[in-house]
Order: C-alpha cells, then sequence, then structure tokens
C-alpha cells in the first residue's frame, strides 16, 4: 500500500510495503500519472494505484496481470490468460494458491504484486474496477506517459 498526495495530473506517493519488490522498493518515492487512463486503456503489466474503497486512506499498488474479457488460471504456482502460461520475468515466487479458470468482467482488471508471497491482491479481493484505478507508476521513469 502507498500514500499518496491528492494531484490533478501528477502525484507522488511512498511506497510503504514490499509487495512490489523489486520492481519498486519499500519506501521509494514514486510519481503517479492520473490522468492517462483518460486517453488509453489499462494494459496488461502496468503498475497501478487504486482504492478498494473511496473513503480509504491509503492505496494499493499492484501490477494488470489480466484484462476485461480474459480467463485467467492460477495452477502449480503460475498465471495463465486464455490457457497460454504469462511469462512475468518480475515476479518474485511462486503464485499462490490454485485459482480456477476466472472469467474478468467488463471493466475489471486482475492485479497481483511483483512479491507474490504477499497476498493482498485480487487472489484476496478480486478483480479491481477500471472506476478505482487512479494511476500508474511506471518504475524508473520521472513521467509514466507511455
Amino acid at each position: 500500500m502507498g500514500y499518496f498526495i491528492q494531484g490533478y495530473v501528477v502525484s507522488s506517493g511512498i511506497l510503504i510495503d514490499r509487495s512490489m519488490q523489486p520492481t519498486l522498493a519499500k519506501e521509494g518515492y514514486y510519481l503517479i500519472n492520473e490522468y492517462i487512463y483518460c486517453f488509453v486503456n489499462p494494459e496488461r503489466g502496468d503498475i497501478v494505484v487504486f482504492r478498494r474503497t473511496p473513503d480509504a486512506s491509503m492505496g494499493y499498488v499492484k501490477r494488470i496481470v489480466g484484462l476485461p474479457g480474459e480467463t485467467l488460471l492460477i495452477k502449480s504456482g503460475d498465471v495463465y490468460k486464455d490457457g497460454l502460461r504469462l511469462e512475468e520475468p518480475y515476479a518474485i515466487g511462486k503464485t499462490h494458491p490454485d485459482l480456477a479458470p476466472h472469467s474478468i468482467a467488463a471493466g475489471n482488471h486482475y492485479v497481483l504484486g511483483d512479491n507474490r508471497w504477499v497476498r493482498e491482491d485480487s487472489r484476496e479481493f478480486g478483480p479491481v474496477p477500471l472506476k478505482k484505478i487512479e494511476g500508474k507508476i511506471a518504475a524508473n521513469k520521472l513521467f509514466p506517459f507511455r
């Protein structure tokens, strides 16, 4: 999770957990592009900031692994999209527990942390609606504009 200063186009945040290590360092400062998804749809691999509830004081930072209309399956520690195993060079650890085939509804995204041992992600609370995604973080980039 992270705490983010409210902004209009770009805001900043401090990552306070280890779910995105090694891609994003714990206690690292990051800029969040809050405007990007007004122009383009989120893509697989995007690192996004979202709030599970409107009144939440802290946001979550996770990577999108499943897009609307896809079927995701987690089996023997690997993630499969529409029957094909995803290559996830950023992921640390195996993805558990197994997940039966799950169709992602329109307007939703399945998110996982890069450090798969930390399970506070879609495995726990399900897909994230696009309307709850607040922005995108690009690791090692000043402004995450594609």
